[in-house]
Order: C-alpha cells, then sequence, then structure tokens
C-alpha cells in the first residue's frame, strides 16, 4: 500500500531531526533520559519512513521520560505538523525554542510551519533568525523560505531578491531555482522562468515536482507538445502524488 503524502506542503523545508548522545556516557545519563533517548530515536526513524503516526506515539512516548528535552518538543512538532495538525505542532516547537533559544534549526522549522499556516509575516520572523544565524549551515534552505513568504504576500520582488541570495549561498540548490521559476512565470515572465527550470533540471532531472511546474510553463506559453512531455514526465515519476494525479488532468485537457 502507497503511504500518503505528507499534509505539510513545505515538508522539504523541514530540516531533519538530530539523533545524538543515545548511549551514556560514564552513567551521565538517568534511565528516564536514557528511555528518552530510545524513544525519541525511534520516532526519527519512524519519521525517516514517512510514517507520522508511529513516529508520534515514540515522541510522546520520550515525552513521558523527560519533557524537558528540546528535540524530543521538535520531534513532536515535525510528527504533529505532517499529520496537519499545526496549533499542536506549533506549541511544540515554541517549546523547543523556548528550552533551547540558540537552535537555528527550530526557528527554520517553525518558520516552515507558519508558511503551512498561511501566516506568513511569522513566518518571516523566525525564517530570518534562522538565515541570519551565523552558525547555521543551511541558510539557502531559509532563504528560500522566506521568499515563499513574501510571494504568499503577493511581494514579487521580495521573494526574487531571497531567492536569489539563497543561490548566492548555494548555487545547487535546485528548490530556490524552482521557486524562482514559479515568481517569474507568476509575474508574466514565463521565458525567464523557463531559464531557471532549466538550470534545475540540468542538477535535478529525476525531480518530480520540477516537471510539473514547467509543464504549467510550457501551458501559459502554449507550447501544448512540451507541457505534454513535462506533464508525462510527472505522471512517470511521482503518479500517486497530488501532483501526479494532476499532471493527469492536464494531460487530458492537453489531448
Amino acid at each position: 500500500m502507497t503511504r500518503k503524502t505528507l499534509c505539510s506542503r513545505w515538508g522539504w523545508l523541514l530540516l531533519a531531526l538530530f539523533v545524538a548522545g543515545c548511549t551514556p556516557a560514564g552513567g551521565s545519563r538517568t534511565g528516564a533520559k536514557q528511555n528518552a533517548k530510545v524513544q525519541y530515536t525511534l520516532g526519527v526513524a519512524e519519521l525517516k519512513n514517512n510514517n507520522p503516526t508511529m513516529a508520534l506515539a515514540k515522541f510522546l512516548e520520550a515525552e513521558k521520560f523527560d519533557k524537558n528535552d528540546p528535540d524530543i518538543q521538535e520531534g513532536l512538532a515535525q510528527a504533529y505538523q505532517r499529520k496537519g495538525a499545526f496549533a499542536e505542532a506549533e506549541k511544540h516547537y515554541l517549546k523547543a525554542i523556548d528550552l533551547r533559544s540558540d537552535e537555528p534549526r527550530y526557528f527554520n522549522n517553525l518558520g516552515a510551519l507558519y508558511l503551512d499556516m498561511q501566516r506568513p509575516d511569522e513566518a518571516l520572523v523566525y525564517l530570518e533568525k534562522a538565515a541570519r544565524n551565523l552558525l547555521f549551515p543551511n541558510p539557502e534552505i531559509s532563504l528560500t523560505g522566506i521568499g515563499i513568504a513574501h510571494f504568499q504576500k503577493n511581494d514579487y520582488p521580495a521573494a526574487i531578491s531571497a531567492y536569489r541570495e539563497a543561490l548566492s549561498k548555494n548555487p545547487q540548490y535546485v528548490e530556490a531555482y524552482l521557486r524562482l521559476g514559479e515568481v517569474l512565470s507568476a509575474a508574466g515572465q514565463v521565458d525567464r522562468s523557463l531559464v531557471e527550470y532549466r538550470k534545475a533540471l540540468a542538477l535535478a532531472p529525476e525531480y518530480g515536482r520540477l516537471h510539473f511546474y514547467m509543464g504549467l510553463a510550457f501551458m501559459k506559453n502554449g507550447d501544448v507538445e512540451q507541457a505534454r512531455q513535462a506533464f508525462s514526465k510527472v505522471r512517470q515519476l511521482i503518479p500517486e502524488t497530488e501532483m501526479g494525479l494532476r499532471a493527469g488532468n492536464y494531460l487530458d485537457i492537453l489531448q
């Protein structure tokens, strides 16, 4: 049976949970804390397997042993977010930040949640905190999230600026090219959007979502054959996702 896709639209913005210190050194961890780490590690594994329900169960068990571990709180937040329980996710992200206010990953992931919740102004606050933290190893991810927040606010110039800054940090970051293409297309600059999509395509030729966006751009340009090819590729790569189903509908229209 195929698993359902994530409820989080911006799941690709979420930075992965981190597992460390699972083995106690010199008896420094109490039994409760060690049990918490074991359950947390199992929860992380379930998230990696795209099973947020089982992940949530493991993180809730972990919380029983150690409710003040910020990573456990972040794990709960991610599991709730993937299940679409955004209010619960927000509560646990905020608690993680309260427990460890110097972790930029928490700011990035809370910002991604606010994008899911269509609250771009709040997303910008936390994504900016992550992107400007000199210890954050992935500023291009937060900068791309900043671009999406501006896109949600219909501020296309600010979105374009954020995406270009993301690419200045990491010219190999495919998602920033895709999102830059999206905003250029929305602004009526379809040919320029296709330039950005092709840059992404050179880096990730089997990225189904990219082919979907390219199909939309080709349709806008009236290039039916190219649009068909793009949507056919989507159906080949991600047939049972929402985009795969939409691509099938577009193929029917383009017959």
